[in-house]
Order: C-alpha cells, then structure tokens, then sequence
C-alpha cells in the first residue's frame, strides 16, 4: 500500500509545479505587455515634445505611425505599437538632426565606429523585413522612404541623421503586420524628407 501514496505525492507535486510554471508563464506574457505598453507611452511622450520642439512639418509619417500605434494597442499587440513609436521617435530626431546640424568632421576612428553601426541597423533592418510575408503599403512606404533616406544623407556625411533614418527603419522592420495593420484605405504615399 505504501507505493500508490508516493505515487499520489508524486502526481501532486508534479501538478503543482506544473501549474507554478504555468502561472509564472503567465505572469511573464503580463509583465512583457505591461513593459511593452510603458514603452509605447514613454515613446508617444518624446514623440511629442520632439514634435512641438520642430519647426519642420517634413513627413506625414510619424502621426501617421502614432495612429497605427494607438490602433495596436487598441488591439492589444503592446509591442507592435511600441515599435511603431520607437520609429516615429527617430523620424523625429532625423528631421530635428537635419534642422540643425551640419556636417561634422569626425576622426578616422569615429567614423569606423559609425560605419559599423549603420552597417549593423542596415543588415537588422533587411534581416527583420524579410521575416514578414506581407507588408501593408503605409509601412512599405516610410520602411523604404526611411531607408532611402538613411542611405542618402549617410553618403552626404550627416551621421546623425543617416543614423536615426536607419535606426526608424530597423524599428518598422520588428513591426508585425497583425489585420488592423493592413487596413490601408485613405492613406496617402508618405515621403520622409532629409536636409
């Protein structure tokens, strides 16, 4: 008689530890989309300043993002919308980075490090977008517009910029294409505008 009441210990604390696991899982998918939506709003907050601090109305694409980003956390994907916003942050400062710096020597080293870094956010951004089987054409359009953008002012040498154009791209690139975001009727072709 004493091995079935092992057995019943045994498959009670199997149970028990599977459920812990379970509600532990649960609580990490909770904590990731609390973390995602405290990003999203930390985002939409420098978004905002960044907008009110420009003096350049140079894309439509960030309020345009903005309002894809709201649409997704309407939907309750948190870390799609905080992507989004992560990009219409670095639209931002693109636009501001071209409003007011010029371009700025820099030393052979620097310059190596730069390469790099946008080699690096380039070859994210082409990695991520190649994931994804379908792209809606608004996210299309900044994703190139942004890459374009990237490229053409880093061969010009305004580092600052060409770096943020890039960095908005690889955040568009992580963005997943869940059914409101390719709901497109009624948008516009955006274009990004560099200096």
């Amino acid at each position: 008689m004493p091995p079935p009441k092992k057995s019943a210990e045994k498959a009670a604390k199997k149970a028990a530890k599977k459920a812990a696991k379970k509600a532990a899982s649960h609580h990490h998918e909770k904590h990731h989309q609390a973390k995602d939506l405290r990003r999203a709003y930390e985002h939409m907050g420098r978004i905002a300043v960044l907008r009110h601090s420009s003096k350049s109305s140079a894309t439509d694409a960030v309020p345009e993002l903005t309002a894809l980003a709201q649409r997704a956390i309407k939907d309750g994907h948190t870390k799609d919308a905080a992507d989004l916003l992560r990009a219409s942050e670095h639209l931002s400062f693109a636009v501001l980075a071209g409003e007011v710096s010029g371009i700025v020597r820099v030393s052979a080293e620097l310059k190596e490090s730069i390469t790099e870094q946008f080699d690096e956010l380039t070859r994210r951004a082409n990695e991520h977008w190649g994931e994804e089987e379908e792209h809606s054409s608004i996210l299309t359009g900044i994703y190139q517009s942004a890459r374009n953008s990237a490229t053409k002012t880093f061969k010009t040498r305004a580092y600052h910029q060409a770096l943020e154009f890039a960095r908005a791209a690889e955040a568009l690139a992580h963005v997943k294409q869940h059914g409101s975001l390719k709901l497109e009727s009624g948008h516009k072709n955006l274009q990004l505008k560099s200096a």
